[in-house]
Parts: C-alpha cells; sequence; structure tokens
C-alpha cells in the first residue's frame, strides 16, 4: 500500500511542475494581486452557480443577463489568462482520476 502512496506523491510533484499548474499559480497570483478584479470574478461565480442550481423556467433569460451584466469582467485579460487556466488544470485533474479509476471495480 505504501507504494501506492508513494506513487501518489510522485504524481503530485509532476503535477506541481507541470506547464499546466504553473500556468495556474502563476494567473491566480495576477488576479489575487488586483482585489477588485478577483471580488468581481468571485460575485460572478457565486451568481453563477446559484443560477445552475435552481429549477426556474427563466433560466436562459437570466443566464444570459447575468453574462450581459459581466460581459466587462469576463474580457478582461487577466480574467480570461486566469479561467483558461483553471480549465486547463480541471481537464488535467479529471483525466488524472479517469486513468486512476480506469478498469477498477467499485462504486466510488
Amino acid at each position: 500500500m505504501m507504494d501506492i502512496v508513494e506513487a501518489g506523491r510522485q504524481v503530485n510533484l509532476q503535477i506541481k511542475q507541470s506547464a499546466e499548474y504553473q500556468k495556474y499559480i502563476d494567473t491566480k497570483r495576477i488576479l489575487y494581486d488586483n482585489k477588485e478584479l478577483y471580488e468581481r470574478l468571485s460575485e460572478f461565480r457565486r451568481r453563477n452557480q446559484a443560477m445552475q442550481t435552481r429549477q426556474d423556467e427563466n433560466l436562459f433569460d437570466d443566464m444570459n443577463a447575468l453574462l450581459r451584466e459581466y460581459e466587462e469582467l469576463l474580457h478582461n485579460s487577466i480574467v480570461c489568462e486566469f479561467l483558461g487556466a483553471e480549465q486547463r488544470i480541471c481537464k488535467l485533474m479529471q483525466q488524472l482520476y479517469s486513468a486512476i479509476a480506469d478498469g477498477l471495480e467499485f462504486d466510488f
């Protein structure tokens, strides 16, 4: 079992050294340094998440309104860079989790 845990630690180090993770950390730092942008993006995410979890007929219209309201923010180069980097590291992690679980026969 310790071999598996050690392999996990090695994968963790490889992820930290990957271009995807480094780009994510760099863009996250830039975003966090700009407190106003960070707060606006956080607010957008909260509202977007709340909207996606509700059962409402006006969801499409409300989502379009939210996107229009935050259009300038979502086209900001710092925000775009961060969101792109975040998407790439999330995709990498999804692929990793899938590779680990591939062929395992248990409910998780």
